[in-house]
């Protein structure tokens, strides 16, 4: 008990220290914040031959100059009669100043590019701005988003290209009056066109990436979920297509300008759909108890309606209202990620099917969430935001859980479709049987029919001729009932219906010219029922008939034997073959050809037996291949004990 304790806190500690890793490095290699480049000062970014070969790219963070309140164009600057103050990016992302405490307004960016002489192509992308914008080079208005005068915004990812050689002026005028995100909010990325292209080409692809796989999961989730009917199924569909949605936006972003609403409102709905998703499966699956359950779904549909309300009317919203809703936002994603790993805590300990998976991933979903509190400003270069990958891993832990019960099912399916067969198989034998049955009693009546007529015969010409004649007749009429009496049924075993299924056999293998011998006692006591006996002798018998006609040289032979040996019954298969077998491991498979049942008519054999608490044994020889089946007997009570509990 202890020993698996203190495996569990083991991998728990290990668990947290690889998430813990894992986000560490992300904020240090896959930051827009944390690249070791030389930034701009004062407004000013020179850059030199060498440093442009060690860094071709970096993200404008720092050093801006920065025109609050204005909307201004490069000739409107030089008079210098406006307030400027220096900034970066990241340390206000909104308008938002003690004289104008809101993220509403209006303000210019600009920043001054001293670069080595050669005219070389350099490229500067401008990530998602929520505001409406007109971007300048020098005097020339190169690129407009949205109306800037109107603060009208469209969001878009794009990227204008300019050559070197001579110094560049970079002029940025922004206004929103529609999202609390205000002005530059994620840094522009500037270097050589080829390192700018490639980390675009990249962050595309992962992006692509990314909604590809989570949308075909949708697809195969809400295929499996219809059907096994599985609702856990279907809801994990509905979080990859959730999840899908998040995916798409950095690709729609990079395609095709879009308006903020209700897009953002969209996107908003989709990360908390995959919170809300994620809680209500967990609880599926860990099953915390009915009052835990229903308090955490309702807490997390209602806090989904709200995030959608807030998206519809955040351009209507006061600063106070966006900072409740940020308070808010704060308060259910630390409580989600508690709740989840309370539960998941709770489920290992009940010993839930399927919940250690979900453990770890709830350990690392909250590392996720402290890290992205404890750590500064962070932004990806390629890939999600912390809580987002801390949903995936939760997401993922789910799918695998969800993904062993429908390999499962579907092995179980299979299985079933086997046994099914083998009694659809079992019925046109006893059909078959039933037929020949009844094809000798109507040729008993109608012998018995015919033998009334030739006694009369007999009669008649005892009467008229003499006693040879008689003879001669009654020795012909001998002769008939003996051969239409030569027909009979095998008798192998006392059970019809198990004996029903061997003649069947028994005629495949003689029309196939293989030797058949049966030694089979069948007793009552025998804890299968006759759909098990079928299942289990059917597919057996069918492996040996089909090993055999394989058989090119050599006598072919089936023997089946079975006794009682005290309190345990013993079965064997016996066959000759051509000494080749298909093997996986220890699992034999069928060579009937390529087939996807390959192996499924011994794993429904072996269900059955190790269901009874038998014994399944394959030995394959030089010559013959043997099947053994253990199985202890049922006990039976006498009829004088059954008597007395009847008395009783």
């Amino acid at each position: 008990m202890v020993s698996s304790a203190v495996k569990k806190y083991a991998a728990l500690c290990m668990v947290c220290l690889c998430s813990s890793l894992f986000f560490l490095g992300l904020y240090q290699f896959n930051n827009k914040y944390s690249q070791n480049t030389i930034q701009a000062a004062n407004g000013i970014l020179a850059l030199s031959e060498e440093e442009l070969q060690k860094s071709p790219m970096r993200f404008l963070v720092s050093g801006w100059a920065f025109y609050p309140d204005a909307l201004l164009t490069p000739e409107e600057i030089r008079d210098e009669s406006h307030y400027m103050r220096y900034l970066s990016i990241g340390e206000h992302t909104n308008f938002s100043s003690p004289a104008n405490p809101s993220p509403y307004g209006c303000g210019t960016y600009q920043m001054t590019f001293f670069l080595p002489e050669r005219k070389e192509a350099y490229a500067l992308e401008i990530p998602e701005v929520f505001s409406a914008y007109n971007l300048y080079l020098d005097h020339d208005l190169i690129l407009q988003m949205g109306e800037p005068a109107q603060g009208t915004p469209l969001v878009q990812n794009r990227m204008v290209t300019f050559h070197g050689g001579k110094p560049v002026t970079l002029t940025i005028a922004v206004s929103n009056y529609d999202h609390f995100y205000g002005g530059i909010v994620y840094p522009p990325a500037f270097g050589t066109m080829l390192a700018v292209n490639t980390t675009r080409g990249i962050r595309f692809a992962f992006c692509l990436f990314s909604c590809t796989v989570t949308f075909v999961c949708a697809l195969l989730s809400f295929y499996f979920s219809r059907r096994m009917k599985q609702k856990n199924t279907f809801l994990f569909g509905l979080i990859c297509l959730a999840m899908c949605g998040l995916s798409s936006y950095p690709v729609l972003h990079m395609l095709a300008a879009a308006p903020v609403f209700p897009w953002y409102t969209i996107e908003l709905f989709c990360i908390y759909l995959v919170t809300w998703l994620i809680v209500v499966l967990q609880n599926r699956i860990c099953r915390p108890g009915f009052l835990p359950a229903a308090i955490s779904n309702g807490v997390g549909a209602a806090f989904l309606v709200y995030a959608f309300v807030y998206g519809m009317m955040a351009s209507h919203l006061s600063l106070g209202a966006i900072r409740f809703f940020s308070a808010s936002v704060f308060c259910y994603k630390a409580a989600s990620a508690l709740y989840l790993l309370i539960i998941a805590v709770l489920a290992i300990h009940r010993g839930e099917k399927r919940s250690r998976p979900i453990f770890y991933a709830a350990a690392a979903a909250t590392c996720a969430f402290i890290w992205d509190r404890l750590l500064p400003v962070y932004e990806p270069v390629i890939g999600g935001w912390f809580v987002e990958w801390g949903s995936f891993f939760i997401a993922a832990a789910i799918g695998y859980s969800l993904w062993r019960d429908v390999i499962e099912g579907y092995g179980n399916s299979l299985i079933f479709q086997e046994e099914r067969k083998q009694v659809i198989r079992q019925l046109s034998m006893q059909t078959e049987y039933s037929r020949q049955v009844s094809e000798a009693a109507a040729e008993n009546r109608r012998l018995i029919h015919d033998i009334k007529h030739h006694l009369r015969t007999i009669d008649r010409m005892a009467s008229e001729h003499g006693q040879t004649e008689i003879c001669s007749f009654l020795l012909q009429v001998e002769e008939q009932v003996a051969a239409s009496l030569g027909h009979s049924h095998v008798a192998f075993c006392k059970n019809p219906v198990v004996n029903a299924l061997i003649e069947y056999y028994y005629g495949m293998a003689q029309t196939q010219g293989t030797e058949f011998q049966v030694r089979l006692d069948l007793p009552d006591q025998i804890p299968l029922t006759d759909v098990e006996l079928c299942t289990v002798l059917g597919n057996l018998l069918d492996n040996a008939v089909e090993a055999c006609s394989r058989q090119k040289q050599g006598v072919r032979r089936i023997l089946v034997a079975g006794e009682t040996r005290g309190n345990m019954y013993f079965l064997k298969i016996e066959n000759t073959y051509d000494g080749l077998t298909l093997q996986e491991g220890k699992t034999f498979l069928s060579r009937k050809g390529a087939s996807a049942d390959h192996g499924i008519g011994l794993s429904s054999v072996r269900k059955i037996i190790e269901g009874h608490g038998g014994d399944l044994d394959l030995v394959p020889g030089e010559e013959s291949f043997l099947v053994g089946i253990t199985i202890q007997m049922q006990k039976l009570f006498s009829k004088e004990h059954s008597d007395n509990i009847d008395k009783t």
